[in-house]
């Protein structure tokens, strides 16, 4: 079928930053869609700002559907820095489907995520990302903020897969 949309995960560069601004507007960081984010350049330089893309069939254009900016850390922590997806809210799904992208290219061994605890949407996504479990909360001003953490154990446990890659007896 021709008209079928093609979604493709893809490294951000330089020149999709201003897309991303123009279009994304409720994010990790920004929940209320106020203000934006100055890193995105430096993120998509460092190439640690992945893309959710999709072809339009009809205008023949890469059109952006959501991001993820990360910084993986020398001891395999991934750490989630920003997110966000096109439209009047956070869409769930190209929110996990992101972040699922990351912990399955990266393997990192852990994940940390700092949400504001007033951003209920966005607590909502990580827990119900398998693996990911509050951790506690620190208040920085003017905001309390909910520390998620993410362990492949977990994450197996919670797919209710043993640890270490071992297979189940039948």
């Amino acid at each position: 079928m021709e008209n079928e949309l093609s979604y493709e995960f893809v490294r951000a560069s330089p020149a999709d930053v201003d897309q991303l601004r123009r279009e994304v507007r409720y994010t990790l960081t920004h929940p209320d869609g106020r203000g934006r984010r100055e890193g995105y350049r430096a993120a998509a330089e460092r190439g640690e700002l992945l893309l959710l893309v999709h072809e339009d069939p009809r205008e023949h254009v890469r059109r952006l559907d959501g991001f993820v900016e990360f910084h993986m850390r020398v001891d395999d922590v991934l750490v989630i820095r920003d997110a966000g997806s096109v439209g009047e809210a956070p869409h769930p799904a190209i929110i996990k489907h992101l972040i699922g992208e990351l912990l399955r290219s990266l393997a990192p061994v852990a994940a940390i995520v700092k949400v504001r605890r007033d951003a209920t949407v966005w607590n909502e996504i990580f827990a119900s990302i398998p693996g990911f479990d509050l951790a506690g909360s620190e208040y920085r001003r003017p905001h309390w903020i909910n520390v998620w953490e993410w362990t492949r154990e977990r994450a197996a446990r919670a797919r209710g897969r043993p640890r270490g890659g071992e297979r189940r007896r039948r």
